[in-house]
């Protein structure tokens, strides 16, 4: 029977030499993929932070004076401008199509060139849809289709200034706060300091520093109307 039991620990030691075997393709395949993933990313910051790549949309950015295509073509057709225009739309369209397809990452690139792409195609947006109906109907969708991803990760300093922008209180009358009041239509929140002061009828409080119960207080469709003491 010694043949039998050495036959099993035979297939055993087979068994775990074929796990142990496919665990080690398996590493090796996965770091293969994270040396592939690395490779490419890192071309595509040397390409960007290439001198030429950077002083061509430095000049898309400032120095072109044409805002449409027959300006473009009278201007630039041939000459820099439509050789910084190729190279730096060209590089964005490379970098959608490989987000369009899942090759890379969008957050492990587009944090750091997604600004620059949405000035860019804000720049040169008249050009490249009079280029679509007269020469070329698909250039750069790619670099396009992807301004949305960038729009998630960037946002303008006008922009930031617009959405900051604070407003004073709407003040109101007591006689139309309590028309609001009666008809339903608002609530009135106390937001005095001390919780001992003097209160309206029916108005509500909660700890101030309680965001949770002042989110429980506040009804969805309601005007707030609010006093301090």
């Amino acid at each position: 029977m010694n043949w039998q039991i050495d036959a099993a620990i035979a297939t055993i030691v087979s068994s775990v030499a074929i796990v142990a075997s496919a665990i080690f393709v398996v590493i090796q395949l996965r770091q293969a993929a994270r040396d592939h993933y690395f490779a490419i990313t890192s071309h595509l910051f040397e390409i960007w932070q290439n001198p030429d790549c950077q002083e061509d949309q430095l000049f898309l950015l400032h120095k072109l004076s044409a805002s449409t295509w027959e300006e473009f073509v009278a201007a630039g057709r041939g000459e820099r401008a439509e050789r910084a225009l190729h190279r730096v739309a060209g590089f964005y369209d490379r970098v959608g199509n490989l987000v369009r397809h899942r090759l890379i990452r969008e957050d492990d690139i587009l944090p750091t060139v997604g600004g620059f792409a949405i000035a860019v195609w804000q720049r040169i947006e008249p050009i490249v849809l009079e280029v679509r109906r007269r020469e070329n109907a698909f250039l750069f969708q790619n670099f396009e289709s992807v301004l949305p991803n960038c729009c998630e990760c960037y946002v303008s300093i006008a922009d930031a200034d617009a959405n900051t922008t604070t407003q004073e209180p709407e003040r109101i009358e007591p006689r139309e706060a309590k028309r609001l009041l009666d008809a339903d239509q608002a609530i009135m929140l106390d937001v005095s300091r001390s919780p001992n002061g003097l209160r309206i009828g029916g108005a509500l409080r909660a700890d101030p520093n309680d965001l949770t119960g002042w989110l429980a207080i506040v009804r969805p469709g309601k005007d707030v109307i609010t006093y301090c003491t």
